[in-house]
């Protein structure tokens, strides 16, 4: 691990990051003094590093992991405030189970949902290592995504084989969009459809999305992915809305169709399926 500046969410920070999993690096003289999150000094040919999307946690997003995963807890079973102890697992595992998957585990606990369904976390008495990746979930009896010990990053199981790629999620990113989806298709009332217009075009779904949250509606802005945007409502509706800038479409869930429908009325530019 190196100790250094990097960009996190377009604002540069200081802390550790693995040197290996650098992709870029930035002049940090040309960023405006707002964006910089760190009481570090700051030299005049300093550099700020860019990252895989696919790189181990940093210590501002499991800041944000925490932040969310209470979020969350307003429009999906989640546990809140309770402690596990995971010393049986990592004493049957030998190795310390991650930061982030001990808060995803934490507030899943008990929730059968997450466990039960055809893609599922494994529960904590069944997680392995395979090939020196923590295996936690599986669609059905395959697995498909793990945490690779040696670098921290997410591992997914395809062709027979594992595969760490630089793009896509990160681990914690994985298990939230999981954590989401399971919960949104769990909903009383599950819906798919095409997005239109500015939905479509947009450069960043997330902005694009910003504008229609109020009272009622709302972004769960610490997921940050670029091309997806999760908006939920106080009524405990989850909406997944995904944009290339050639397609969207958008997977919700909700207690009540009326509020589906409410919802799809608000953004307009939705076609229900």
């Amino acid at each position: 691990m190196k100790e250094g500046f990097y960009f996190y969410r377009n604002k540069i920070y200081y802390g550790y990051y693995d040197e290996k999993q650098v992709s870029g690096q930035g002049s940090i003289s040309i960023i405006k003094p707002e964006y910089i999150q760190s009481e570090h000094p700051v030299c005049e040919d300093d550099w700020a590093v860019r990252l895989w999307d696919n790189h181990s946690l940093l210590e501002p997003e499991y800041a944000d992991l925490q932040a969310m995963l209470l979020k969350m807890g307003l429009f999906m079973n989640l546990n809140i405030d309770m402690e596990i102890d995971f010393t049986s697992v990592e004493e049957r595992l030998n190795l310390p189970l991650p930061k982030e998957l001990k808060l995803i585990y934490t507030a899943i606990y008990n929730q059968k949902e997450y466990f039960e369904s055809a893609e599922h976390f494994l529960p904590l008495d069944e997680i392995y290592v395979e090939q020196e990746i923590i295996v936690f979930f599986k669609k059905k009896r395959i697995p498909i995504a793990g945490y690779d010990i040696a670098s921290g990053r997410l591992a997914q199981y395809y062709k027979k084989e594992w595969n760490i790629e630089r793009s896509g999620f990160c681990c914690y990113q994985f298990c939230v969009a999981r954590m989401l989806m399971i919960a949104l298709e769990g909903k009383p009332v599950y819906k798919k459809g095409r997005c239109k217009g500015k939905f479509v075009t947009t450069l960043n779904i997330e902005r694009e999305l910003e504008k229609y949250c109020d009272e009622k509606y709302h972004l769960l802005s610490e997921f940050a992915v670029y091309g997806i945007a999760v908006m939920y409502s106080n009524e405990k509706l989850i909406a997944w809305i995904r944009s290339n800038g050639f397609y969207a479409d958008i997977h919700a869930g909700a207690i009540d169709e009326a509020h589906l429908e409410a919802f799809g009325k608000h953004l307009g530019e939705i076609v229900w399926k």
